[in-house]
Formats: C-alpha cells, structure tokens, sequence
C-alpha cells in the first residue's frame, strides 16, 4: 500500500551539511517533498517533509533517519477548511508561509491546498468565522 507520511525532521549539527535525504531517497526509492526548510551551518537543520511510497519501505526509511539520530515527529493533526462558513476573506492568505491557501481569481474563493500545508496553525489563528480548524 502506497502512503504519504508527513514528517518534522531536525538535524544534528553534524549532519546539516550531508546530503541525508539524498541518499534516504536513492537507498529506499520514495519520494519526498519539502514543504519547510531551515537549515543553517554548523546548528540544527528543521525540515517539514512528506515522504511516498510503499508504506513497510517508508516506516525503514523512517527509522533509518532516527538510526543517524534525526530527530522525528509525525504531524497528527491536519488542517481543514469548511467551506460552507469561509466568508473567502483572504485573511487565511496572508498569514500562511507555504501559500497552502490561495485566491482563485474565477470563483473569487479562497482555496486551501492540503499537500503545501505544514500544519503551523497560523491560519487557524486568524481565521475570524473559524471555518479553518484543526483535525486530530
């Protein structure tokens, strides 16, 4: 079974200049899209990542990063958007870093992308009618 496994990863120092998920990739053949990157030298690195691919391969890609003692947390909640309160303000807009939320200019409604979105929250924070929450 194929799974989409949405991860935080922080780097040792040591490991924030090897092309670590390079070589993840290459090893165990998945894919992996960066949603957020802070990766500065000789400090921690943090990314935000999805790995795909088939679901036994991921958790072995999974646990070979903590083997080289990343730090890993699952994101468990999800962000949702109800469209039948969303009053299409824009606010959500604004405030997201990844651009998970933008204006379609056709239907003049705000639309929210799921797979650019790294669950930072400050959407539902700002979002007035609370049409934005958090699914656990």
């Amino acid at each position: 079974m194929i799974i989409s496994e949405r991860v935080v990863l922080r780097f040792p120092k040591e490991l924030v200049d090897k092309p670590t998920i390079s070589a993840l990739v290459r090893k165990y053949d998945i894919e992996f899209n960066i949603l957020q990157a802070q990766v500065l030298p000789q400090k921690e690195g943090l990314m935000v990542v999805v790995f795909t691919g088939e679901e036994k391969i991921v958790r072995q890609a999974l646990n070979d990063l903590k083997s080289q003692n990343v730090g890993l947390q699952r994101l468990k909640q999800d962000i949702v958007k109800d469209d039948k309160i969303c009053t299409h303000c824009g606010v959500c807009i604004g405030l997201c870093p990844t651009n998970a939320f933008y204006y379609d200019q056709p239907t003049k409604k705000v639309i929210f992308d799921y797979e650019k979105c790294i669950t930072c929250m400050l959407c539902v924070k700002g979002c007035m009618v609370r049409a934005i929450k958090i699914k656990f």
